[in-house]
């Protein structure tokens, strides 16, 4: 089974015969909003809302965003402004910090952008609120000034998880607004009144007044502050939480014995890392400015891929990413494209069906569509003219036998899509090998680096391809064979390295049957007639 749909029986029996449900997720806007903040918040939640609503029950998804937090001023977010002009807006609630490159009307605006407007490419009916609004909402005024009149017990019930920094009697688990300095979580609450006005007096040395609706509760009470709130059913949240006897544990703690609330379900998830030429570079980081936004994403590689990455894994398991593996990503969901129109499937290929049905949301899938693997996609678009591409690119799949139909209007869109993320990928992200530029013919000293047994591996190989089948599963047989029988003039390795050298002019290049596959046989046999002149 599935690591999802054990996830959904879960569900299910939480939620009983609930029929209205809200998930919920939330995220800080403190810096770069990367694609790791899809995982949970976002690709897992509309999974599992998706799985629901097919069910029968009415689901809405919320993603709330914490704009209401202190800007804390660590060192990735100080960068972000010239000289030390970054410094003054420490302790500012978020929406309050301006946008150091000046172009949006705050550092939230700035840095939600590339999240927040291509949200919808990843998930469908997902309803974006922040803090700032719920706390300007009757529902959590209402809620703050119940629970600071219950100070004593939560006083209590905090410091259980608080080891010695045990909050003072008479403690108010507010954080004010000052209005001298702006800052948030450095004015100490001194009052409440009925009406929701907080009296302080901060650390700047300003006193004051502050509306509950400008200043914040104590997180361990604005958690489930949140789910009152909001009415939250079910709750993706970063495996940070997670540890017993931790956060969550404390909120849960609070929710139950001092707010009467069911805390929603829950699901843990583990952080998305990232690397680069096979070195893990450590988990993505909003306010360290690590990782890449959804937006440059998809400049190179299609929703439902990551999607596709993210739903394959079992959220415990830690995902890392690496643009030049883009490629693969893709063959990911192609392998799940096809394995889900199969009529007979093993236990990985039920799998893999599986993660494409609940990855692919709005993605047109039919049996017999064309979808050319990113791969060949990427070569393509580098031989190709740059004018009038998709004609040309089909021509050349028709030619050399890959495509055998004349293609629908949304299977020349996906192609046409493909070919330009391809094209993207390959000049900002592909390995050097993958990068191709035929050679109108061998050159000399290209030719005067073969040796006599490089030659025959070439004229073998040319005897070999001239009478097979011009496709990729039939070269990589031919290659296998050859190279493998007795008798053959060099190693494997050395035979590719004479290949590329023939076609490209340099010792590496793409994986050679997909390479080879999406040009024109007779073209192939030329250039391979040109290196072996010397003979």
């Amino acid at each position: 089974m599935h690591w999802f749909d054990e996830l959904i029986h879960r569900i299910e029996s939480f939620l009983g015969e609930k029929e209205s449900i809200v998930i919920s997720a939330g995220l800080s806007v403190s810096g770069l909003q990367h694609v790791g903040r899809l995982r949970g918040e976002v690709v897992l939640a509309n999974a599992v809302a998706e799985s629901l609503r097919n069910g029968g029950k009415a689901v809405k998804q919320i993603l709330v965003l914490y704009t209401q937090d202190s800007w804390k001023g660590k060192d990735g977010q100080l960068e972000q402004f010239e000289g030390e002009e970054g410094k003054e807006y420490i302790g500012r609630r978020l929406i309050d910090v301006p946008d150091p490159k000046g172009c949006h009307g705050s550092w939230v605006d700035h840095y939600w952008k590339d999240f927040g407007d291509v949200l919808d490419e990843f998930a469908k009916k997902v309803d974006i609120t922040s803090t700032t609004q719920v706390y300007q909402t009757l529902e959590m005024k209402e809620n703050v000034l119940e629970l600071l009149k219950k100070g004593d017990v939560i006083r209590e019930t905090i410091n259980k998880y608080r080891g010695r920094r045990k909050y003072p009697e008479g403690w108010i688990p507010f954080e004010p607004l000052c209005k001298s300095c702006m800052k948030i979580g450095t004015a100490e609450a001194l009052s409440v009144s009925d009406d929701g006005q907080v009296s302080y007096k901060c650390s700047c040395g300003g006193e004051g007044v502050s509306g509950i609706d400008e200043g914040k509760l104590n997180w361990r009470l604005e958690w489930p502050s949140l789910w009152k709130v909001l009415e939250v059913d079910i709750e993706p949240f970063g495996k940070d939480h997670a540890t017993p006897g931790g956060s969550r544990d404390s909120c849960k703690d609070i929710a139950k014995n001092i707010m009467g609330l069911e805390p929603p379900f829950g699901i843990p998830y583990e952080w998305v890392g990232m690397s680069s030429e096979g070195t893990d570079l450590g988990d993505m980081s909003s306010s360290a400015f690590k990782g890449f936004t959804p937006r440059e994403w998809l400049e190179l590689g299609e929703p439902q891929a990551l999607r596709y990455i993210y739903l394959q894994a079992n959220p415990s398991k830690r995902i890392v990413l690496d643009l030049s593996k883009t490629d693969i990503y893709h063959d990911h969901l192609d392998a799940g494209f096809q394995s889900y129109w199969e009529k007979e499937r093993d236990e990985q290929g039920e799998l893999a069906a599986r993660t494409f049905e609940i990855s692919a949301v709005d993605f047109v899938a039919r049996e017999d569509m064309f979808i050319l693997p990113y791969k060949e996609a990427s070569l393509l678009t580098q031989i190709s003219p740059p004018k009038d591409k998709l004609h040309w690119v089909v021509s050349r799949l028709t030619d050399t036998g890959i495509l055998r139909k004349d293609l629908a209007d949304d299977e020349s869109e996906h192609l046409s899509g493909r070919l330009e993320l391809a094209e993207t990928w390959i000049k900002k992200y592909a390995p050097e090998s993958y990068h191709v530029e035929l050679l109108e013919e061998v050159p000399e000293d290209v030719r005067n680096a073969l040796t006599e047994d490089d030659l025959k591996s070439l004229e073998t190989f040319r005897e070999v391809i001239a009478q097979a089948d011009w496709n990729e599963n039939a070269l990589k047989e031919a290659m296998m064979q050859m190279t493998k029988g007795e008798g053959f003039p060099v190693n494997t390795r050395r035979f590719f390295r004479n290949l590329y050298l023939a076609m490209l002019g340099k010792e590496q290049g793409p994986r050679a049957a997909p390479f080879l596959s999406v040009l024109n046989k007779d073209f192939v046999l030329e250039r391979l007639d040109d290196a072996l002149k010397r003979r």
